[in-house]
């Protein structure tokens, strides 16, 4: 018996011992791996987030601000009355939205996964890059740049950069990227949702960009943005419709438009009644699109008006009416006499333009009346920049009463109405080029707020909101985030004395970044 016993511990010793060497220290620190995880790169994957991550809509000042939306209640005013500093604030790092901590960390990895050889991925990298960039620098002034995304080596308090320095850096890749895009040569196909590997509409995408970056010097340094204009212009910008960068979406979940959820989360949830912000369109840009029978305006407003227990939309161009920015802080009686944005608009199935020729021939009809452009006239650019911001919401599915499709006679009409008027002086042509572009771009709340403060224009109604601690301006700038004294303290000081910022987090956020440098008032008031 002890025999038997002592045979059947040995059998199981020697099981025990074949089986030791899967926990043997070498692979103890699997232990804590993620069993799921997957330990390899796709780049196609990536590069796919990249692009559904480079519509930022967190920043509802701006869109408030720029007076396309107004509301009656104060806490969400931080745009529309300059109620607070709140919402004002530099995303550096949010864990799902921040600029370095996102797209700009994607970016990082996906240039890391990438073999020298795949020149037009890691071109296409370095343009988004620069995409990324310049709208983290047009908020902010001075950011991290040269050292940005830099910690593995290291670096973990990275400098500010100057602006001027980071928008010659920005153009430069631009130009290098573009003119390495080789036809011939791989690139992303199923991952890339703008052009599916279409590396001539990424050259235009790339001089369009550079185009914008280049007029944004306009003020600050002519010359340079004379030079890079007509770069961008050799290099050639968008065309056609066809050019249009947009990301497509769809009513499932996980596949929405963020940013029409946000608004419907924001305000229009529901028809009719009362918002959950008190928001409506503002007078500023419901009484411009109305004053100039312009048919956008039965695109994207509507009116609810109560019929029996429920609310019909009504998209008449008669009724609409906006609230006046600033003018309210109680529910008026009249609430539901004003517009808002159309079910078309709200769509959570809407494209997103991230760019397209619309912009590009409004600033190629301003870069001819500075005579840094002869390709066409100014009239003739302008023309076209207006039929691609009326074209472009044939993108956009019908939803309800309201359609996209706007006819050729419809636009030809407008056009006939309200000329170009090449004969007036060249800043009130530079007003109509630009106005029009606030027009055109509406839903780009960035760039709006940008090409705002470089021209000074649309003309915005001035507020004068009791307790407003702004003094009645628009903000010029965002904050960095105080959290940065805490990180990279000395950087972030030097970064803000340098530019005459204050780290306060109640500085009144009126001084202007390095390009902001349009002569007289913060605004142009109407």
């Amino acid at each position: 018996m002890k025999t038997k016993l002592l045979k059947s511990i040995c059998v199981l010793a020697a099981a025990v011992i074949v089986l030791m060497p899967s926990c043997s220290k070498d692979k103890l620190a699997d232990l804590n791996k993620p069993q799921n995880a997957v330990g390899f790169i796709v780049p196609e994957n990536i590069f796919t987030n990249v692009i559904l991550n480079m519509p930022r809509s967190s920043y509802s000042v701006m869109a408030s601000g720029m007076q396309y939306y107004s509301t009656y209640k104060e806490v969400p005013a931080v745009g529309d009355k300059y109620y607070s500093f709140n919402g004002a604030t530099v995303d550096f790092g949010g864990a799902t939205t921040g600029f370095y901590t996102n797209n700009l960390n994607r970016l990082y990895v996906l240039d890391q996964a990438l073999a020298a050889t795949d020149v037009n991925k890691k071109s296409i990298v370095r343009i988004i890059r620069a995409y990324t960039f310049h709208q983290l620098t047009d908020i902010a002034g001075d950011v991290p740049y040269f050292d940005a995304m830099k910690g593995e080596s290291g670096l973990l308090m990275p400098a500010y950069d100057t602006q001027q320095a980071i928008y010659l850096d920005m153009l430069k890749e631009l130009k290098e990227s573009a003119e390495a895009l080789n036809p011939a040569n791989p690139t992303f196909t199923t991952g890339d949702l703008f052009y599916k590997g279409d590396v001539t509409k990424w050259k235009k995408f790339a001089y369009t960009l550079m185009l914008r970056l280049a007029m944004r010097l306009s003020e600050v340094s002519p010359a340079v943005a004379q030079t890079w204009v007509q770069t961008a212009v050799t290099g050639g910008v968008m065309t056609s419709d066809a050019d249009i960068a947009k990301i497509s979406y769809a009513n499932t979940t996980g596949n929405v438009n963020t940013k029409t959820q946000g608004l419907q989360n924001g305000d229009y949830v529901s028809p009719g009644g009362d918002n959950v912000e008190g928001g409506k369109f503002a007078a500023t840009f419901i009484d411009r699109l109305k004053s100039t029978n312009d048919p956008r305006l039965a695109v994207v407003s509507v009116v609810w008006q109560p019929s029996g227990s429920s609310y019909v939309a009504n998209n008449t161009p008669s009724v609409q009416r906006g609230m006046v920015s600033g003018s309210l802080n109680t529910r008026p009686a009249d609430f539901d006499t004003y517009s808002e944005p159309s079910q078309l608009v709200l769509n959570l199935a809407a494209p997103l333009i991230i760019m397209g020729p619309a912009e590009a021939n409004l600033l190629l009809a301003e870069a001819a009346v500075r005579g840094w452009y002869t390709g066409a006239t100014a009239a003739a650019a302008y023309n076209a920049g207006v039929t691609s911001g009326m074209t472009q919401w044939a993108l956009w599915p019908t939803v309800g009463i309201s359609s996209g499709t706007i006819t050729s006679a419809q636009i030809s009409a407008y056009l006939l109405a309200n000329p170009y008027v090449a004969t007036a002086s060249t800043e009130a042509q530079i007003e109509q080029i630009n106005t029009q572009k606030w027009l055109s771009m509406y839903g780009d709340d960035y760039e709006v707020y940008a090409n705002w403060r470089r021209t000074g224009y649309p003309r915005l109604k001035k507020v004068n909101y009791p307790g407003n601690v702004t003094g009645g301006f628009m903000f010029r700038r965002f904050a960095i985030p105080n959290s940065e004294k805490l990180v990279n303290s000395a950087n972030y000081l030097a970064a803000l004395s340098r530019q005459g910022f204050t780290e306060d987090f109640n500085d009144n956020l009126l001084t202007k970044v390095w390009w902001d440098k349009k002569a007289g008032l913060p605004f142009n008031f109407n």
